[in-house]
């Protein structure tokens, strides 16, 4: 058999010569199959360049994104070192002052604050979450919770600060006039008629028109002439407190009005059944006197 052949001609660039190149056969289908061979493996490694620069990109997204998360995680944790020392703080702030509130001088003796004994976790935690709560996430979750607790325990003690406020507001914790007791709470012999008597108040000598204050929040219940009392303001406290301030030359209040603490209701002078310019002090706990020294500091 003859062999089979393909003619090639080769037309050179402004020549009018001709080439001719005769290749066989066999030749041409070894040298496609080869160009056939090398296309698809040109596009094979083709797709395994591009996979592997996919997979190059996402372990590079991967590592940035894991550097991230490291950075965030340590921010996260410095955050909840932060959290967790503030709370420390407010902590031992909210003790001290629920200590300091209990153990209240005035609230012990004048006023109970009446708080009650109760508390406990408003979230259900199961066990398994109780010993996996070690984590950033479960941290600063509990985090949360305990700020919630320490605002709604700080609210209470805000309530009973002012409730506190309130009462030391609404006694009679200072004296009402400047001057010398001449004549103290209980027993004594009534200066007109040296007879045994008892003496409801405190008698506070002082110059002629000194200021007389307030001694306590209240509203005047009575500002006229009384008898003995002479000039006489009665201020209500609340709770049963009264106070009764006697002997004044003339008023700076009226019935009915509110005063605070401080406030000025009257002068010194000398009305009534007294024998020299006073002030005749009386606090009165559901109407029946008590010594007035009871409502005033230690020491003074």
């Amino acid at each position: 058999m003859a062999k089979r052949f393909y003619t090639f001609i080769i037309v050179p660039n402004a020549s009018s010569q001709l080439h001719k190149l005769r290749v066989p056969a066999p030749v041409i289908y070894v040298l496609s199959a080869i160009g056939l061979i090398s296309f698809f493996v040109v596009v094979a490694l083709g797709f395994t360049y591009a996979r592997m620069a996919f997979t190059v990109a996402d372990y590079t997204q991967i590592q940035t994104e894991n550097t991230q998360l490291k950075v965030e995680k340590r921010n996260l944790e410095v955050s909840t070192a932060k959290l967790t020392s503030k709370i420390t703080d407010l902590e031992a702030l909210s003790d001290k002052l629920i200590n300091l509130l209990g153990n209240d001088t005035w609230t012990t003796r004048f006023g109970k604050l009446n708080t009650p004994a109760v508390g406990g976790s408003n979230i259900d935690y199961s066990t398994a979450d109780l010993l996996g709560l070690s984590s950033p996430k479960a941290n600063v979750g509990l985090l949360k919770n305990r700020t919630a607790e320490l605002e709604s325990d700080l609210k209470l003690l805000e309530q009973v600060a002012v409730r506190r406020d309130g009462i030391i507001r609404a006694t009679p914790t200072i004296w009402p006039v400047t001057g010398r007791i001449s004549s103290h709470y209980g027993n004594r012999m009534d200066p007109f008629t040296g007879d045994n008597e008892l003496h409801m108040g405190v008698d506070i000598a002082s110059l002629y028109g000194t200021v007389v204050h307030s001694p306590a929040d209240g509203i005047v219940i009575y500002a006229q002439r009384m008898a003995a009392y002479g000039n006489l303001v009665i201020l209500d406290h609340g709770n049963g407190l009264t106070t009764r301030l006697g002997h004044l030359a003339r008023f700076a209040v009226r019935s009915g009005q509110k005063i605070h603490k401080g406030d000025i209701i009257g002068h010194v002078g000398t009305t009534g059944r007294s024998t020299a310019p006073h002030l005749h002090y009386e606090v009165r706990f559901n109407d029946r006197p008590v010594n007035p020294r009871t409502y005033l500091p230690r020491g003074d």
